[in-house]
């Protein structure tokens, strides 16, 4: 696409309709009502006549001082010029600060590396510097030209643009070019201009990525741009709106502030997946009202997309193959339009199923045609949504398989397997759609609940291939048809028997509802003083030498500053004094990696998890799951320390569960006590020993 219609002031200088000669007293002119207005809304003029050209008393082939020499001063307060193209200069004249009244200045096509501070030019309109061997622009070299208009760096080495050197005080730029340089990032400076420009261009740079290293946050009261924000022909391969939230939320809104805005990003090799999907999902409503071909960017991968243009594409093709977490043998696909995470195991030779996959609100899994015999209790079955292990060697199903399933589970298909017995639990899946057909229950007096469930379930599909048999199997019936008379169930007519069983439910009962009210405190008690003792006394011959990445992983609420600065001052001179290998997210993380997949496999990495208990920890839904995750592995499974340091008292943020029976049994560390470090080493095995030396 031309940008002509967005470059109108550079093409009318050089066609002669705005740059007039000998018609004005003043180099730049702008009417106060402005009747042919073009796509920019400027229709100023400049008049290079009224400016005095300075000269350079250096030249090719001419070593001279390099000082700029003025032989006419007999005028009070001149407006100069000075163009000095394809003169072999090397550096931009010391003396230039002496003639404060410079507005026009073309150094274009020499040898200067380094633009100086020109903040001494308040009365500069237009600055072209391309063509040289710029490679940095300094912070400050603009300040106060608040009247430059025009800024021409192309055709450099520019690698680096310092954070400050494009900032809110340039209220007059109209044109930019950055274009053919070695720019690798853009920043989102561009976004912070609040009046009408014409061009910002970067186009033949390298640039990856968008940052917001100024930490620009959108105000929504006010009226940014429009504009025309150039990035054609670079190297930009993964759309990531991550920055463009960080300067405002919702991203819908963001958006609506760019709604007149021009943007150019096409010819760059764009990989069309699931970080571009939030754009076009937004813009989809929007696309006849933006007829703009610069938004038809064409896909260079992945391979069945090459070549076809982005808004073209199917929304539901936007996705990311996830590797962190998925299972050998497995697809797993993160999947926007559809808001899940397919992990798709069919014929992938499982016999059973896996203990971790990649994180997300709601998974389908599929898991036809494999050898799994058992479906256990999974730590991400409250997750799921549509789970099919239909075809595999299933016999068993533990009880409380469902009970965390019951509000998200939408499809379960157990179908042909070897079920002999289904748990009772799976009477809570109220709203789901279940397919048990052709496996093999046995008809006995304790399934009878099945026939009262069924006529209640009216989502049970393929319910005439859903039989039982007898326990010598000479008879098979389907579930609708049970009747305990065919059993011989008979009841005890026996009043001693009743009375005595009668005590003994209400014990029992009694004894559950304390078992119940107190489950999470009993279960923290046996995984912290029992079961260590009871593998140390069964599994002598089992030790932990699995070579671990790190000593400790510390779980902290990165977004709330109070917490990092405690973990700043309190832990991490400790860690690094004592030579013990940590793992901080905020410290350690990687940009782009989604941080809580990464903290999840480094909880698996680390001997021991220190959580920094806070209110804003346990209000953080994502942290209280990992959280959770390092009790169910460091305790449960005893596979190492789980320390809390408990920062402030935070009781009612949390839920009843592990985390909070631990509290309420007084199994922490609190963050005041001068002996806190001391009681941390307890916990603390590095990859030789303990810091004690009693390993």
């Amino acid at each position: 696409m031309m940008k002509g219609h967005v470059v109108p002031l550079l093409m009318l200088l050089i066609s002669g309709k705005d740059f007039v000669i000998g018609q004005s007293s003043e180099f730049l002119t702008c009417p106060d009502e402005c009747e042919d207005l073009n796509d920019c809304n400027d229709c100023c003029t400049l008049d290079l006549s009224p400016l005095t050209f300075l000269e350079i008393d250096r030249y090719c082939g001419h070593p001279g001082t390099g000082q700029i020499r003025y032989s006419n001063p007999s005028s009070s307060s001149p407006k100069f010029g000075l163009e000095w193209p394809g003169r072999c200069l090397t550096a931009v004249p010391a003396n230039i600060c002496d003639f404060p009244t410079i507005q026009y200045i073309n150094f274009s096509n020499n040898n200067i590396s380094e633009i100086p501070n020109l903040s001494c030019l308040k009365q500069l309109v237009y600055l072209k510097f391309s063509f040289n061997q710029i490679q940095v622009l300094n912070r400050g070299i603009f300040g106060s030209l608040d009247k430059l208009r025009v800024l021409d760096l192309s055709g450099n080495k520019i690698h680096t643009i310092e954070t400050g050197v494009f900032h809110t005080g340039l209220n007059g730029i109209k044109f930019v070019y950055l274009d053919n340089n070695r720019l690798t990032e853009s920043d989102l400076w561009v976004l912070n201009i609040t009046h009408r420009f014409c061009y910002f261009g970067a186009t033949n740079n390298q640039i990856t990525r968008f940052t917001n290293k100024a930490n620009f946050k959108m105000d929504f009261d006010k009226q940014y741009g429009p504009g025309f924000y150039d990035l054609s022909n670079n190297k930009m391969v993964l759309f990531d709106t991550a920055p463009l939230e960080t300067i405002g939320r919702p991203f819908l809104r963001v958006l609506s502030k760019l709604f007149k805005w021009g943007f150019d990003l096409r010819y760059n090799p764009w990989r069309c997946d699931c970080r571009m999907h939030p754009l076009l999902s937004t813009l989809d409503n929007f696309r006849l009202l933006i007829p703009r071909d610069y938004l038809d960017v064409t896909c260079s991968s992945p391979l069945h997309l090459k070549g076809m243009i982005a808004t073209s594409v199917n929304l539901s093709d936007f996705v990311c193959n996830v590797t962190d977490s998925c299972p050998p043998g497995c697809l797993c696909q993160k999947q926007p339009e559809a808001k899940r995470m397919l992990i798709d195991c069919q014929n992938a030779g499982l016999s059973k199923m896996p203990k971790h996959l990649p994180f997300h609100k709601n998974l389908f899994l599929n898991f036809q045609n494999n050898f799994i015999d058992i479906l256990p209790e999974l730590p991400y079955m409250d997750r799921i949504g549509h789970l099919d292990i239909s075809n595999n060697n299933l016999t068993t199903i533990e009880p409380k398989v469902f009970t965390s399933a019951v509000n998200k589970l939408k499809y379960l298909n157990l179908a042909n397997n070897r079920l002999k017995y289904l748990p009772e639990s799976i009477q809570k899946l109220l709203r789901t759609e279940i397919d048990l057909s052709n496996n093999m229950l046995i008809c006995s007096c304790e399934s009878l609940w099945l026939k009262d469930w069924f006529e209640s379930k009216p989502h049970i599909i393929n319910r005439s291939n859903i039989t039982c048999s007898t326990a010598n199997g000479d008879q098979r019936k389907t579930i609708d048809n049970l009747q305990p008379d065919v059993l011989n169930c008979r009841g005890s007519n026996s009043v001693t028997i009743s009375t005595v069983l009668g005590l003994f439910s209400i014990l029992v009962i009694l004894l559950i509802i304390g078992i119940i009210y107190f489950r999470f405190e009993i279960m923290v008690s046996y995984h912290i003083f029992i079961l260590p003792k009871l593998k140390l006394k069964w599994m002598p011959e089992v030790h932990d030498d699995e070579q671990k990445q790190h000593d400790i992983f510390v779980l902290v609420n990165d977004e709330h500053a109070p917490d990092r600065l405690w973990v700043i001052e309190n832990l991490i001179p400790y860690f690094d004094r004592n030579f013990i290998k940590s793992y901080i997210s905020f410290r350690d993380g990687i940009i782009g990696e989604v941080t809580s997949d990464a903290n999840l496999t480094n909880i698996h990495n680390s001997r021991t998890v220190a959580a920094v208990i806070s209110k804003s920890l346990l209000e953080d839904p994502l942290k209280v799951f990992e959280l959770n995750e390092a009790y169910c592995h460091k305790l449960k499974q005893g596979k190492g320390h789980l320390v809390l340091i408990k920062r402030e008292e935070c009781y009612s943020s949390l839920e009843k569960g592990h985390i909070s029976a631990m509290l309420r049994l007084k199994q922490v560390i609190d963050a005041s006590d001068v002996r806190m470090r001391e009681k941390l080493e307890r916990y603390l095995i590095t990859s030789d020993k303990r810091l004690d030396g009693n390993y």
